[in-house]
């Protein structure tokens, strides 16, 4: 017991305080605010064009990752069908974005068609073929050949056998 007390009490001790973590994250904020005073204005303005690019590719991301989300719902698929490939197939070019979201789509449609389309052949070669109104000959009802044979116990005479059949 000792042994996993040593243990435990040398991982507590290298895992940082809560305290410890908030100093730290005050102290890299001033750090980056010292860092802007000592900036040129030349510096500042390529930084805000630096944070106005990225603002700017985090929205074409944004309104690209819509356009995917619209084209995979209209294909019937939902967020649970296609959140883990979705991040794939974003980026910032919009015409990119939208053709890998319309050939998963694709994809996916001709797949469940095609699933759909088996299962029901599957279903009817299942199913037995309806009897009678072929007109073949190649095996008779059980009505048909009871009446047959019901002509045949009275076969006294031709009328009798194809009175029964006429009734039929």
């Amino acid at each position: 017991m000792n042994i996993n007390g040593d243990d435990v009490k040398a991982w507590k001790d290298k895992v940082p305080k809560k305290a410890d973590f908030e100093e730290l994250t005050r102290k890299a904020a001033e750090y980056d605010k010292l860092q802007e005073a000592d900036l040129t204005d030349a510096e500042k303005i390529q930084k805000a064009l630096q944070d106005a690019e990225s603002a700017k590719t985090d929205y074409a991301k944004k309104s690209n990752r819509l356009d995917a989300e619209k084209i995979l719902v209209a294909a019937g698929l939902t967020e649970e069908d296609y959140k883990d490939l979705i991040d794939g197939i974003i980026s910032d070019d919009a015409d990119k974005t939208k053709s890998m979201a319309t050939g998963l789509a694709t994809m996916v449609t001709k797949q469940k068609e095609a699933a759909i389309q088996k299962t029901k052949e599957e279903l009817m070669d299942g199913t037995p073929a309806p009897s009678g109104g072929s007109g073949g000959a190649e095996e008779k009802s059980e009505d048909v050949k009871f009446a047959e044979e019901v002509a045949g116990t009275f076969s006294a005479s031709e009328e009798a056998s194809k009175s029964v059949f006429e009734i039929y």
